[in-house]
């Protein structure tokens, strides 16, 4: 890593450290967008993320999706742009040196926007291929790419600012990573709307309706696909099969609302479990502990 890139990427965790009020997560004022700090290892533990743009500032992070692992350290950036549930872990930060990353939810409507606006001005040279679609991209970020993230906690550090300037600042975000020497690989997965749109089409409404029994032939037929070619597709892109996803999907929406303060069993039934006794085997299977844990915590 070169001089240049090291300094910026201190100027980046000063500005995290100023805005992480309390270890884990802390909104900014710019909707959408918020800093993490870990100061200690995490064992791996399930979530769901959401469409997000993560930045590392230090200490590093493993994101397990189905059979693939990703690991992300100082200066990578990390971005799943469908909701994904995945298992990570971190696996270097201490008291001294915490792990710091700045996140910022994706708007998939502005980051298409901002595709098409490139592709206006822009023709693609060469003949390239995209090697692997995934909703899954990590990379090295660049110093531009750098930049314009310190601008936006810079931004995000004052109310006015942050209302006035932030969405645009959020939008160079977009330009710097599409026009990135991994961009390509997004725009080319983003515009493939064959393979991408019945996949997202599932996804969304899975996410709808979590308290139904969902069937895969169900979402093969609202993609217009054979349960097959959807199978296929919708593992390619998610890293799991479709009962996988819906199942971790389902399991994590019931320990939010179990958080919340929701009984277990009224949280079974609100994400489709016919069976409590069945939601609480799977349940202590996926996370390691029974509901009743989760919901005295």
């Amino acid at each position: 890593m070169g001089i240049e890139k090291q300094n910026k990427l201190q100027d980046f965790k000063g500005h995290i450290e100023r805005q992480t009020l309390h270890e884990g997560f802390t909104a900014t004022n710019v909707t959408g967008v918020g800093v993490y700090k870990a100061s200690h290892i995490h064992s791996k533990s399930p979530y769901l993320y959401e469409p997000l743009i993560c930045l590392i500032a230090q200490g590093e992070k493993v994101c397990h999706v189905g059979a693939e692992v990703y690991r992300y350290q100082a200066g990578n950036f990390f971005i799943n742009f469908l909701p994904m549930p995945v298992q990570t872990e971190i696996v270097e930060a201490s008291s001294e040196q915490p792990f710091l990353s700045a996140a910022l939810d994706i708007d998939l409507v502005r980051l298409a926007d901002i595709i098409l606006q490139i592709e206006r001005v822009e023709e693609e040279t060469g003949e390239k291929t995209l090697q692997k679609s995934s909703c899954v991209l990590v990379g090295d970020a660049n110093e531009e790419l750098i930049d314009v993230f310190n601008r936006l906690l810079i931004v995000a550090s004052d109310r006015r600012d942050a209302k006035v300037l932030g969405n645009a600042i959020v939008d160079e975000i977009y330009y710097r990573i599409l026009t990135s020497d991994h961009g390509f690989a997004l725009r080319k997965l983003l515009n493939q709307y064959g393979q991408i749109q019945p996949v997202a089409k599932a996804v969304n409404f899975i996410h709808a309706n979590l308290n139904k029994t969902i069937q895969v032939s169900e979402l093969a037929s609202l993609s217009n696909m054979s349960k097959t070619a959807f199978f296929n597709a919708f593992k390619r892109l998610m890293h799991v099969p479709p009962n996988q996803y819906i199942k971790a999907t389902k399991l994590q929406k019931a320990q939010a609302l179990l958080v919340q303060g929701m009984q277990a069993n009224e949280a079974s039934y609100h994400v489709g479990y016919n069976s409590f006794s069945q939601f609480s085997r799977e349940y202590k299977r996926f996370f390691g502990f029974p509901p009743s844990q989760t919901a005295a915590a």
